[in-house]
């Protein structure tokens, strides 16, 4: 493995491109993850908890979904857009997958995908942190443990760390895939793009 590179994805769970982009960053991994460390970050789409889903919202949310799983293949449901009156809050999704990597980082990105179809596939409450501690269960971590990693300061500060790197450094799109080696950061790709487009370019930045 080659020390002095890193791929650093950031997302967010509650990104429907990030969730459309979940097979690349799985091909890629698959493909190149013996060679390279890949990293997750969180970006924070919607962290502040003010976009209420009212009629409006929903119908603007169901006209994207659909057309990411148009272009994608990801399988959306719609039930959780018939109800209103929930909040878009994504801070919620994105301290889960922090408080899953501070408890088993080898759990991370599995959780991140359970996480991703979690709410766009099962169409969990996103703003119930059971809903996050069932499906830590479902990868071996008790419930008990995983709330209280959740709603402890550690994971909500490191959350708060994710987003602030990712600002940082000006990624304010998601998905973004960040190449780290000796001459900087330089972006793979800002937005979604499929996994034929990139494997040749990874496999370039790896061989030169």
């Amino acid at each position: 493995m080659d020390k002095d590179k890193n791929v650093i994805y950031v997302g967010d769970p509650m990104c429907s491109w990030c969730y459309g982009f979940a097979n690349t960053i799985r091909g890629l991994r698959d493909l190149f993850g013996a060679r390279v460390r890949f990293r997750l970050v969180m970006g924070g789409l919607r962290p502040d908890g003010t976009h209420i889903a009212d009629d409006q919202y929903t119908g603007f949310l169901r006209g994207h979904w659909a057309e990411v799983g148009q272009r994608t293949g990801q399988p959306f449901r719609f039930d959780i857009l018939k109800r209103t009156g929930w909040v878009y809050d994504t801070e919620k999704a994105c301290r889960a997958v922090v408080a899953m990597r501070r408890i088993d980082p080898q759990a991370e990105w599995d959780y991140f995908a359970a996480a991703q179809k979690g709410f766009y596939h099962d169409n969990h409450d996103p703003n119930d942190p059971r809903s996050y501690a069932r499906l830590a269960h479902a990868l071996g971590v008790s419930e008990s443990d995983f709330l209280a990693a959740y709603q402890g300061e550690d994971a909500i500060g490191e959350t708060q760390q994710d987003f602030a790197w990712a600002r940082q450094i000006g990624v304010s799109s998601f998905p973004t895939v960040v190449l780290q080696d000796a001459k900087g950061l330089r972006a793979l790709t800002v937005g979604y793009r499929p996994l034929e487009i990139l494997q040749p370019l990874m496999a370039q930045w790896l061989d030169g």
